[in-house]
């Protein structure tokens, strides 16, 4: 298996302009072995209801894109993995960095936030992307106060920029609110499409 450029993430977490070390949680490239965990989780009770649900084969495709980034959430030391998540690289087309998924099976213990932390920490550093985005169920607000405590905020767009972003990702639901990572302005390169 070939290493991508950003196969190593720094322990170094810049988010919310507060240095921390996450030393904990680890992100490693998925590969084709984890796709049995990756889809037993995303289909479990408690994350089907909240995110999309994948073939092996569209993993595996996500797995093999250039423009997208599939890793495996780990607690350091250990063995199994805790989680996963998605993002598409959308630099190219105008739209940032977005994770398209973050699933982990250990709930409200801040795993899934520092692993969340610790991706964008990487994609800061070695993307440098405008903006780092992703869409969230309404109802899921766990997931809400996880990524408002790592600075994201909802913000709200009109109907032909939000249609913008469901096009450039490949859907989200109508319900979904879609969050932006504090300093990027997504509304400045909505308009920039526009014209």
């Amino acid at each position: 298996m070939a290493v991508r450029p950003f196969d190593v993430v720094s322990a170094f977490d810049v988010v919310s302009d507060v240095a921390t070390i996450v030393t904990d949680v680890v992100l490693r490239s998925t590969e084709h072995r984890d796709l049995a965990f990756v889809v037993a989780l995303e289909r479990h009770p408690d994350n089907a209801p909240f995110v999309g649900q994948w073939s092996r084969t569209e993993h595996a495709a996500a797995i093999a894109a250039a423009d997208r980034e599939h890793w495996i959430i780990e607690r350091a030391g250990a063995p199994d993995p805790v989680g996963f998540l998605i993002a598409y690289d959308l630099r190219a087309r105008g739209f940032g960095v977005h994770v398209k998924r973050i699933v982990v099976s250990d709930k409200s213990r801040g795993v899934g936030r520092r692993a969340l932390a610790r991706f964008i920490e990487r994609a800061t550093r070695h993307l440098a992307p405008p903006y780092i985005w992703l869409s969230v169920f309404a109802e899921n607000l766990r997931a809400q106060r996880c990524y408002r405590a790592l600075g994201f905020c909802e913000t709200p767009l009109t109907p032909d920029e939000r249609l913008m972003y469901h096009d450039a990702v490949g859907g989200f639901s109508n319900e979904s609110k879609l969050m932006f990572l504090r300093g990027g302005d997504p509304r400045r390169v909505a308009a920039s499409k526009s014209t």
